[in-house]
């Protein structure tokens, strides 16, 4: 069975292709008939398809849940614009060319990213580190050896993790990918800003989201959930509590305080703080300017790939549909491509 791109699939046709389910939702048709909406991805994009007269049960009885990939039959009409009606869907087993045009990856390879976001952490200390290698002698403290440490600990679960169940870097390496962007651009920032500690801000920005490894679970396939402990905990608490295990583990293998607190306890703020605000699920408030600019560094990556992703889709010279996460207020706004523009 040959994989069909949704761009290629033509309006009243029917089409038996292989598919990554992203999530099923259970809803009801307007006589109260059992419905689904799935969202389901083609490698390059993601749609909203419906099922008619379907559980979830139904699906998960017959092998098939979030994250999984599937054999399907989709007709296409026009009711609403363009609609994804699915006939069939059933777990099937993806070779490697399929896994390669079926999961979503970053243009880069997530190892590679990571290989990027050790180095960068090490360089911004400006000490005397071998930026070829992850070692960390024992007996530093510094948060670039904390950084290092947390990020080695499961360092495979952390370049393929995706970086969210929707919104943004929701892909395989997602995590690595938004976390590379970010301490790049951590790095660079400090050349203008000159009062930004370089290695507060890259570390905070190579671990920021570090709790994601406990919030979320991801599939082989790139989809992620969220785990009991991330949906009641969230991820910049869960992150803090990692930075406390690790400062702990060095205090009693050493008999004694290793890491500097105030060090500690200004990278667990960044951490606290990097949602910006309260009501964005913030612990606290930025109180420092590394703190600040970790938020809005966040902010510009997660809009910048929200940007990269909507327009790569749209036709130049005209808007894309409403799109949730871009405005301050978080509004949905459509987006513009140029004609003559990069993106």
């Amino acid at each position: 069975m040959s994989i069909i791109l949704f761009k290629d699939m033509e309006i009243n046709g029917v089409y038996d292709t292989k598919v990554i389910v992203s999530t099923i939702a259970e809803k009801s048709t307007a006589n109260g008939k059992p419905m689904l909406r799935i969202m389901i991805s083609d490698g390059t994009e993601s749609v909203s398809a419906v099922m008619f007269d379907t559980t979830k049960k139904n699906l998960n009885d017959a092998g098939v849940c979030d994250g999984m990939a599937a054999e399907t039959k989709i007709h296409i009409d026009s009711f609403g614009g363009r609609s994804y009606q699915i006939q069939y869907l059933r777990p099937t087993t993806l070779d490697d060319s399929e896994k390669s045009a079926l999961v979503r990856k970053p243009p880069v390879e997530p190892d590679k990213l990571f290989v990027n976001v050790i180095q960068k952490i090490k360089a911004s200390s400006g000490r005397d580190y071998d930026l070829k290698s992850a070692e960390i002698k024992d007996g530093d403290y510094s948060l670039t050896a904390l950084a290092v440490r947390l990020l080695m600990k499961d360092y495979k679960a952390f370049y393929s993790s995706s970086a969210a169940k929707s919104m943004h870097h929701n892909l395989y390496g997602g995590l690595v990918y938004h976390t590379s962007r970010m301490v790049d651009a951590a790095f660079a920032i400090c050349d203008v800003y000159t009062m930004l500690d370089r290695e507060l801000l890259v570390c905070g920005a190579a671990i920021h989201d570090l709790g994601k490894l406990k919030e979320l679970k991801t599939s082989d396939t790139g989809v992620a959930s969220y785990t009991t402990e991330g949906s009641l905990l969230g991820h910049a608490l869960l992150g803090i509590e990692m930075i406390d295990e690790e400062v702990a583990a060095r205090d009693a293998a050493a008999g004694r305080q290793t890491y500097d607190r105030d060090d500690i306890m200004c990278i667990k703020h960044l951490i606290a703080s990097h949602h910006g605000k309260l009501e964005w699920e913030a612990i606290k408030l930025p109180a420092m300017p590394e703190a600040m600019m970790l938020h809005e560094l966040d902010m510009i990556d997660s809009r910048i790939y929200i940007y990269e992703e909507t327009l790569s889709k749209t036709e130049p010279g005209t808007l894309s549909e409403p799109v949730y996460g871009i405005a301050a207020d978080k509004t949905s706004t459509p987006l513009y491509r140029r004609i003559n523009g990069k993106s």
